[in-house]
């Protein structure tokens, strides 16, 4: 009759400890009968993550990129309709930034979904972040892109909350890559997502896709141009009417420096007038805001040689 050796009893306690530590369950996880995540992980998985992301690390390893699982969390393959995260879990273990890159908040690349596009251009200005444009469609709700088994993405849903509409009030829409109805380009149809602005001096045809003559501040749009009267006469329509270019007064280098360009857009008003006046190489050397008044090369007829008051009211 054989004897179980001391030495054959510490093995089989070592073998019985690492089985249990390895058939430990992880009660937060939610597996398929046929091994891998449910589908309902999708869209439980981030709260859990938030809350606790070292649970992924003990089947994927602490870099995710495996582990015992041997499938990695930056997987480009489709699971349940989405696509794994394209950027490191562990460098960005939260928010839009954790699928897709970009800092502060929005893609960089060439290919969804991280095509870069304007996003960086939109994500500098004060106050707007990715749910500006996609409003309740973070990932696993029902609004956020999804891919198809062979990896193919959807376009991404966009929801606009209803601060951005444009003076109208008119339901924000988008098609083939344009906004419209949007109160941060005037109500007016929006250059296409991918194509690059450039104003370029004595111009104004960038400047009219977004801006309008108005009628009264703030009327029709919110970004209307209307600011200086003499004698029931606006004075943007006037100059305007004789042949003055929008870039004679207002500064390409401010224009385009797109938080000073913007700097109203959380309050719907553009105090453009105040930010991106004057200094070369526009027609005015100096302007005062507190008196609204310009030293300027346009006025060459006394009274007003050199200086102009760009007055509000008479």
């Amino acid at each position: 009759m054989s004897q179980i050796k001391p030495s054959h009893l510490l093995l089989i306690g070592i073998f019985s400890l690492s089985l249990a530590a390895c058939g430990d369950k992880n009660e937060n996880v939610v597996f398929s009968p046929e091994g891998g995540h449910s589908a309902g992980w999708v869209t439980s998985h981030k709260a859990i993550t938030e809350a606790e992301l070292e649970t992924c690390a003990e089947c994927h390893g602490e870099e995710y990129e495996g582990g015992i699982s041997r499938v990695s969390c930056m997987s480009e393959s489709s699971v349940s309709g989405f696509t794994c995260h394209f950027t490191s879990p562990v460098e960005n273990p939260v928010g839009c930034v954790s699928c897709h890159g970009g800092m502060p908040s929005g893609p960089f690349g060439d290919t969804a979904p991280n095509v870069k596009s304007a996003h960086a251009l939109h994500t500098a200005l004060p106050g707007v972040g990715c749910y500006t444009c996609h409003e309740d469609a973070g990932s696993g709700g029902v609004s956020h892109a999804k891919a198809n088994p062979e990896g193919e993405l959807s376009n991404a849903t966009l929801s606009f909350p209803s601060t951005y509409k444009a003076n109208a009030n008119v339901a924000i829409s988008y098609n083939n890559g344009a906004c419209a109805n949007v109160s941060c380009h005037g109500g007016k149809v929006t250059p296409n997502w991918t194509s690059t602005i450039n104003i370029v001096a004595n111009d104004d045809t960038v400047c009219l896709q977004c801006h309008e003559q108005g009628t009264l501040p703030g009327n029709p749009q919110f970004n209307s141009f209307y600011s200086g009267n003499y004698s029931d006469t606006n004075l943007h329509k006037y100059h305007l009417d004789n042949g003055a270019k929008c870039t004679e007064c207002h500064n390409i280098g401010r224009l385009t420096d797109y938080q000073n360009h913007f700097s109203g857009l959380a309050t719907r008003t553009m105090p453009l007038s105040a930010t991106t006046v004057g200094a070369a190489p526009t027609r005015i050397s100096v302007y005062n805001i507190p008196t609204k008044s310009c030293t300027t090369t346009c006025h060459t007829i006394a009274p007003l040689l050199p200086t102009a008051s760009w007055i509000e009211a008479q």
